[in-house]
């Protein structure tokens, strides 16, 4: 299976497309560019260097959040086009979930965190599982929320706990402090993974997983309210 897979959740753009458990071509870039540009740049130029075109593609799959709303947007659109147009299915694979799937860690609780601004974090509890034939499967312990990175912190079960992600980099001092707590060091781009959760169960729809309101929704429900 050929699948086309694309991250636009944060400023750590990828695009790839793999074969099989292949990567073919790869483009990762940490760019100030929109993504409504850099993403059919990208995807221009690995088509170039393949032997195949958009027709040939199996799965079109985006990252669905949570993160950036507008890069989301973008990234989902795009896949949910390519799809309709060359009638192929699409699917959609949570940041938090490819994040501890990427840590390739095995039958342990691991918490990936995204840095969600505003003082706050995105958060997931997971533990991924060896299964038959080499094909791993991701179990969600806790779904995501969108905390305070202490309130988050003390909701999580006591024991060994591994963290990554952009979060975890950024209140690391805050992690470590938790006994059994190890922080896993990785590059963050998520393509590939993304395209290797989208050939397992883990795989969800093209739209975007939203953990906290959009802005445009806050600002509709402080209009309507009483105290506005």
């Amino acid at each position: 299976m050929r699948v086309l897979a694309v991250d636009t959740s944060s400023e750590r753009g990828s695009v790839c497309i793999t074969e099989g458990r292949e990567v073919l071509g790869e483009v990762r870039l940490a760019s100030s560019v929109q993504y409504s540009v850099r993403l059919f740049r990208s995807l221009e130029f690995l088509l170039q260097h393949l032997p195949f075109g958009l027709s040939d593609i199996d799965l079109f799959v985006a990252a669905r959040g949570p993160g950036s709303f507008t890069g989301l947007r973008v990234g989902l659109a795009a896949m949910e086009g390519f799809a309709a147009a060359h009638g192929k299915p699409g699917a959609g694979i949570s940041t938090l979930e490819a994040l501890a799937w990427k840590t390739g860690v095995r039958d342990a609780w691991v918490a990936p965190l995204i840095d969600a601004r505003r003082g706050d974090i995105y958060g997931g509890l997971y533990r991924r599982l060896g299964g038959s034939a080499g094909f791993d499967t991701l179990v969600e312990e806790r779904p995501p929320v969108v905390l305070k990175p202490a309130e988050w912190l003390a909701s999580l079960p006591q024991g060994a706990l591994i963290f990554c992600g952009d979060g975890a980099n950024r209140y690391c001092s805050l992690l470590i402090e938790r006994p059994g707590s190890t922080i896993h060091m990785m590059d963050l781009y998520l393509a590939s993974s993304i395209a290797e959760l989208a050939t397992t169960p883990n795989r969800g729809p093209l739209a975007p997983l939203y953990v906290r309101k959009t802005d445009a929704e806050i600002v509709r429900e402080g209009i309507g309210s009483p105290h506005s």
